[in-house]
């Protein structure tokens, strides 16, 4: 999938590839971010939830046709029937793209700013490399969606769309009901299954770990033992602790990191343990491999006290609590709980500086270990300074060239096969001079300068005071 984004703040022009494993290079504040925030809002749920609001109200640009057909015909005759395949080979970028260009009316509130302007911004996505995938997944899905008052309440709509199959099945089991319905409902439950099958389709959810993560982390959220905490509840959590400053506004990625923060609290293991996806068990599997192997120890929910409390057990007789664990735990505590709770097959997740805290040889275990996360089948993108990031990549793309991989594996911290990530599987964009530049060769060699130039700076500064 091919990006475009233009006048994003110092972006001027820049395009990108989107692979599953995308990372963004370059000295600080070239833009790195915004991108990264920018793409997640627009190809996540946050884009999801402002078209389908926009398309309610009639605003929207583009048009859809069969949409407005099959709610006619539903209307009218209590069923309706859409190729959906069909749908997405037509709409899905025309849709997209639509839903890019409403993002400068939300970006203000995305960003929580009033001094940026962003009535400039142009996002446009290319879909001509992915469709053949795309519209493979769109066939492979299942949809089973219900419109009805109360849990146990008889279904006022129906939508129904079998794996392998290309239909989707519009229907009601009641006419006289679906005669009471307002045409709004009805609009907004069959735009509901088409547009959230195409937006889910990029990516089923979209997580992000910001730079904040290692301060949020630790606030153990009580209340959420009892299923009562809201993300309102956590922010005013935080604002009277002793954290300075206090909080007035928070970013819509932050946001959406406490609401995945306080997801977990709620989550138990049973289900994603014996899940029938073994992807998903596996996920599990990785967060225990986490903890393992660059963590050296265990995050562990204790339930005894009267709330319920992170913990990290460093040894067999020492469990800490997470105000006073280590900035690596900090750092990395969130990826744990998102893998262990959360996270499913194909989803997107987004980490800003993954290498703050970390020494370098913990650094070079977790790209290794991001790398590992691709090749289970989740999406990465990160954002770094790291230069043992940045070069390792390089050592993991060589490798899986090498056909004796077991024979190699002993070179690599983690020794892993399943870290060596195909060359076809890496972008690699050094943000600087208003764009972004594709760094990573035909021979999957980096050709960057960022850090190269300052490392060569420090070393000739010594001779040189030797020589005064």
């Amino acid at each position: 999938m091919n990006v475009k984004i233009r006048n994003l703040g110092v972006i001027d022009n820049a395009s990108i590839d989107l692979k599953p494993l995308t990372v963004f290079i370059g000295e600080n504040s070239m833009g790195k971010t915004w991108a990264a925030y920018t793409l997640s809002a627009i190809l996540g749920p946050h884009g999801y939830g402002k078209y389908l609001k926009t398309y309610l109200d009639g605003k929207t640009e583009q048009t859809y046709p069969p949409l407005d057909n099959a709610i006619k015909q539903l209307l009218e005759e209590g069923n309706a029937q859409i190729d959906l395949l069909q749908f997405a080979n037509d709409y899905a970028e025309a849709y997209i793209n639509d839903v890019a260009r409403f993002a400068p009316r939300w970006m203000r509130a995305l960003m929580a700013t009033e001094r940026v302007t962003f009535d400039n911004l142009q996002v446009q996505i290319n879909l001509a490399n992915a469709k053949t995938t795309f519209l493979e997944k769109i066939t492979a899905l299942t949809v089973e969606n219900r419109l009805s008052v109360g849990s146990q309440s008889q279904a006022l709509l129906n939508a129904l769309k079998e794996s392998g199959k290309t239909t989707l099945y519009l229907y009601s089991e009641s006419d006289e009901v679906l005669n009471k319905l307002p045409v709004r409902a009805v609009k907004k439950f069959v735009g509901m299954q088409l547009f959230q099958t195409l937006h889910r389709t990029f990516y089923p959810n979209v997580y992000i770990l910001p730079t904040e993560r290692t301060g949020f982390i630790i606030f153990p959220f009580g209340a959420a033992q009892q299923d009562k905490i809201t993300l309102e509840d956590a922010v005013e959590e935080i604002n009277q602790s002793d954290i300075e400053p206090k909080i007035t506004s928070l970013i819509d990625p932050v946001k959406r990191f406490l609401n995945m923060i306080i997801m977990t609290y709620r989550s138990t293991l049973v289900d994603r343990e014996e899940h029938d996806n073994p992807q998903i068990s596996n996920y599990v599997k990785l967060a225990d491999f986490l903890e393992t192997e660059i963590l050296r120890g265990k995050l562990q929910f204790d339930l005894s006290g009267l709330r319920k409390e992170l913990l990290f057990q460093a040894s067999e007789n020492t469990k800490l609590e997470m105000p006073i664990v280590s900035s690596m735990v900090k750092e990395l505590a969130p990826l744990v709980l998102c893998l262990r709770y959360l996270i499913k097959p194909n989803e997107w997740l987004i980490i800003d500086e993954p290498e703050m805290n970390l020494h370098p040889a913990a650094q070079v275990e977790l790209i290794e270990f991001l790398a590992m996360l691709v090749n289970a089948g989740l999406h990465i993108l990160i954002t770094t300074h790291s230069p043992y990031i940045v070069d390792h990549i390089a050592n993991l793309m060589q490798a899986a060239k090498n056909e004796d991989k077991e024979g190699i594996k002993e070179l690599f911290y983690l020794e892993q096969t399943a870290a060596f990530i195909p060359q076809e599987q890496v972008s690699v964009y050094l943000f600087e001079e208003g764009t972004a530049k594709n760094v990573v060769n035909e021979d999957g060699i980096i050709d960057w300068h960022t850090f190269d130039k300052v490392s060569s700076d420090v070393s000739d500064i010594y001779p040189q005071l030797l020589k005064t």
